[in-house]
């Protein structure tokens, strides 16, 4: 029984569409047709095998799921989820370390929906991309936590404190020496300005980048390896901003103030 009702499930494409369309609510015959793009020879097989499976219900010629339908469906949406965003990009997520993400935000890493791959433009490797950079600046909110230097970042970070933006900006030591010995001007600015909070982690960092704005989530992961490529997993959707805040907040939990006055001696 247990392996008929998986195979009723997750192996047919069409009784999958039908058991989703149903759980938003009850469907005629006609609707379901119409929804699914299909005709009635070839859709009610598959509704008469779930019937005889104890899946949907019919009453007065409309379809609804049964209570073991519910539950099976209710529990079948977060894993046909993150299928699609590791199918999605299937060799990215097994080239790359996926250890740094606590259990907790793995289990439910299909909440990352609208996700893209941004791939690095060769000609381009120094710059933010375009959609990001577009985002960044558009955002009201901007949390950061990063690993390492970016040429960009220090202009970009001054540039939205300039404006107001809310910006908490956590960093690795190695970066935080780098921003101060380099880019004074943007370190100062971004010190100076009441609308940032600077942080600093004294820890080696497992995630290499992650940004989490009123807009988007961009993460940054190392490859199984520990190298690093310029790719990003850019994700939008208030779901996906909530687990990346979460990603976040985790971050931070070992993340102190920044002392702005240890690094101006610099």
């Amino acid at each position: 029984m247990k392996q008929c009702l998986l195979n009723m499930v997750l192996f047919s494409g069409r009784r999958k569409d039908l058991l989703l369309l149903l759980k938003e609510k009850p469907r005629d015959i006609d609707t379901i047709k119409e929804l699914l793009k299909v005709d009635a020879s070839s859709i009610q097989p598959h509704i008469k095998k779930m019937k005889e499976s104890c899946l949907i219900i019919e009453k007065n010629k409309t379809y609804r799921l049964s209570e073991m339908g519910e539950a099976i469906v209710e529990n079948m949406q977060p894993l046909l989820s993150m299928a699609e965003i590791f199918g999605e990009n299937p060799e990215y997520w097994l080239s790359h370390d996926l250890s740094p993400i606590p259990g907790f935000l793995l289990e439910r890493i299909d909440e990352l929906e609208h996700c893209e791959l941004l791939e690095p433009d060769i000609e381009r490797l120094v710059e933010t991309p375009k959609i990001l950079l577009e985002n960044i600046m558009s955002s009201k909110e901007v949390l950061t936590f990063t690993g390492y230097s970016h040429p960009q970042a220090p202009l970009i970070y001054s540039g939205l404190a300039e404006k107001g933006v809310e910006i908490t900006l956590c960093m690795t030591e190695n970066v935080a020496e780098r921003l101060f010995s380099n880019y004074r001007e943007e370190a100062e600015k971004l010190c100076g300005a009441r609308n940032s909070r600077l942080f600093i982690m004294r820890k080696p960092a497992m995630i290499p980048s992650l940004i989490v704005t009123d807009r988007l989530f961009a993460l940054k992961l190392f490859e199984t390896d520990r190298k690093l490529r310029d790719q990003i997993i850019l994700c939008f959707g208030e779901k996906a901003l909530s687990w990346g805040k979460e990603l976040f907040s985790y971050c931070m939990e070992a993340a102190e103030p920044l002392n702005e006055k240890e690094f101006l001696k610099l």
